[in-house]
């Protein structure tokens, strides 16, 4: 089913048609933008229930033995395009918290917002700065700006992205730093697999390539820095149930276990990092 007005969330244009279906659910281009986005019955990341997720998106956020070098990894690439320490950080859509507290225990001023009440409850709610809500009550709550802004595997997640990243510009103060990741939906690993890519999920509402960031971006007076695809160190067992769950739509076998302890740097070049500069309004 077409968003109500047919238009593309991006650019509002009509020209908007089906791509195809998979597990039920239809999956549509624009033809002048390029955005791609489902729409789903329902919006799995803020309807869930902790019961509710599979098994592997809740390993995703519990803590992890590669947590310590992925986070410090992100850190040394954002440093590239912002001074971390001494500033304030804001992480949208921050899960279970783990890179908000990575940045606190080194002395970062970092807190966390959340949407989901089923994460928020589960991982956060014991924690003064953390916070639960979508980030336009955010803003209308705490009336502040920060000096970064991170939305790390956030925005496929919202079914109007452009509105996301205008909030993510209102947040951030002048000449501050905006870093995001999403799925790549114009990698060759996206191209090739076609509606077998694992990011076209029942989780992930909106497809972006680099152009169509860099689009919204530019709309919204931020400066594209930077756009690198990082890989992460991941364990195999985790690697094997995600591709099971997502891909083949069953859970992960028992045996699978095993694999657990054994991590790879994993890095299919379809997620992109980009670090985007909110110009001054005096220059």
């Amino acid at each position: 089913m077409l968003p109500m007005n047919g238009a593309c969330p991006v650019c509002q244009s009509r020209d908007v048609s089906q791509a195809f279906v998979k597990h039920e659910i239809p999956y549509f281009t624009c033809g002048e933008c390029g955005f791609g986005f489902s729409t789903p019955p329902g919006n799995a990341n803020l309807d869930n229930t902790l019961h509710d997720f599979e098994d592997v998106y809740l390993r995703y956020l519990e803590p992890d033995r590669a947590d310590e070098k992925n986070f410090s990894g992100l850190v040394r690439w954002m440093s590239r395009f912002a001074a971390i320490e001494g500033a304030t950080f804001l992480d949208v859509g921050c899960g279970s918290g783990k890179l908000v507290r990575h940045l606190r225990r080194h002395s970062i001023d970092a807190c966390g917002l959340e949407p989901s009440a089923a994460l928020y409850e589960r991982f956060l709610a014991h924690e003064p700065y953390f916070f639960h809500g979508t980030l336009d009550e955010f803003a209308r709550a705490h009336g502040r700006t920060f000096d970064i802004v991170a939305a790390f595997d956030v925005i496929e997640h919202v079914p109007d992205p452009a509105h996301l990243l205008h909030g993510l510009g209102k947040i951030v103060r002048e000449g501050g730093t905006i870093f995001l990741s999403t799925p790549d939906a114009g990698s060759p690993v996206a191209r090739l697999l076609g509606r077998w890519w694992h990011h076209y999920n029942h989780y992930h509402l909106s497809y972006l390539s680099r152009s169509v960031v860099e689009r919204m971006a530019r709309r919204e007076g931020l400066e594209p820095l930077d756009c690198s695809r990082r890989g992460r160190y991941r364990s195999v067992g985790y690697a094997i149930g995600h591709v099971l769950n997502f891909v083949c739509g069953v859970s992960r076998p028992g045996v699978v276990r095993y694999l657990d302890r054994v991590y790879l740097p994993i890095n299919t070049f379809d997620i992109m990092h980009q670090a985007l500069r909110k110009r001054s309004c005096r220059g």
